[in-house]
């Protein structure tokens, strides 16, 4: 570990830390981590110093924010199945969540970030609803299983995308600090 090894450390450790907090509010705090550190790569090369991060770092960064994205898109139609949803339903949810942070970040802006994930869960218990509804065979209150299990799957999503950007955090952190 040498003095400009931990500073780089300190920096993406903070800069990092404070895209984490972004994730809890459905924005892409996880790409922002990753360009933190790209940008680290970076600064380094034109500085003419010791590279903070291989390759394979790098590869294993993106490869857990797609990861995460994948995870928080699929638990909200997997909390939808688990509240009875068929097809139309989880697809729905999916949907519906992304719409809804969408909507949220404009309708709610007089909450600041905290619209996204607003609109974001309402989105998905929507969605989820309104999937269901398009069979035919189930009334609105039929809906409120589905669209709840909707809602607490993309909310667990958001925790498992938090998770693994903390995994994030600690490795492009670890990483920097020895060369």
């Amino acid at each position: 570990m040498t003095m400009e090894s931990l500073l780089t450390a300190l920096a993406v450790g903070v800069l990092g830390g404070g895209s984490l907090f972004l994730t809890l509010l459905t924005l892409p705090g996880n790409w922002l981590l990753l360009l933190v550190a790209v940008g680290a790569q970076a600064w380094a090369m034109f500085a003419g110093t010791a590279l903070p991060y291989s390759p394979w770092t790098l590869a294993a960064l993106v490869a857990l924010a797609v990861g995460g994205e994948v995870a928080e898109t699929a638990m909200g139609a997997a909390g939808a199945k688990a509240g009875g949803a068929r097809g139309r339903g989880a697809w729905g949810a999916m949907i519906g969540s992304l719409v809804g942070a969408l909507v949220g970040t404009v309708a709610l802006a007089f909450l600041p970030l905290a619209g996204t994930l607003l609109g974001a869960l309402g989105g998905a218990a929507v969605g989820a609803m309104a999937g269901e509804l398009t069979y035919g065979d189930r009334g609105a209150l039929d809906t409120v299983k589905p669209a709840a299990g909707a809602a607490i799957g993309r909310f667990a999503g958001i925790l498992v995308k938090f998770a693994i950007g903390v995994l994030m955090w600690v490795v492009a952190v670890t990483a920097a600090a020895w060369d």
